[in-house]
């Protein structure tokens, strides 16, 4: 099964922040060259509407001087709390365990307690 379609089939909107995170992560530990993690989090409007984005990427080469970018956006509804909260972090910016410092991130502490508005799970090239 390719990675994308691991996550489809394990991840839904019924499932915590906590068990997609553990899913996405379990997908990482299937090798890739020169792969790189992302988790950036904030308000956007990507689709037209303001929300609340949690988002966790794997990022690798596509053999072309490009990159394919495995994203699993999780969704929430936006409020005053979240409208303060943002961060972007790469795996290679800290020497901290990737996944434990999602896990001890503001947007995580927020995330985990609020209802998942709609999930997107996708493969984009830069």
């Amino acid at each position: 099964m390719d990675l994308l379609e691991y996550l489809k089939s394990n991840i839904s909107i019924s499932n915590s922040l906590d068990e997609i995170i553990n899913v996405f992560e379990e997908m990482c530990k299937t090798p890739i060259e020169e792969d790189l993690l992302l988790n950036e989090y904030g308000v956007y409007d990507f689709t037209g509407e303001n929300l609340f984005y949690f988002d966790l990427v794997r990022q690798y080469p596509d053999g072309e001087d490009e990159y394919y970018q495995l994203r699993v956006s999780i969704m929430f509804c936006p409020d005053v709390e979240n409208c303060a909260l943002e961060d972007t972090l790469w795996s290679d910016d800290s020497d901290e365990d990737f996944f434990n410092y999602i896990r001890n991130s503001e947007g995580y502490a927020y995330a985990k307690k609020q209802t998942i508005k709609s999930i997107d799970i996708r493969i984009d090239q830069t």
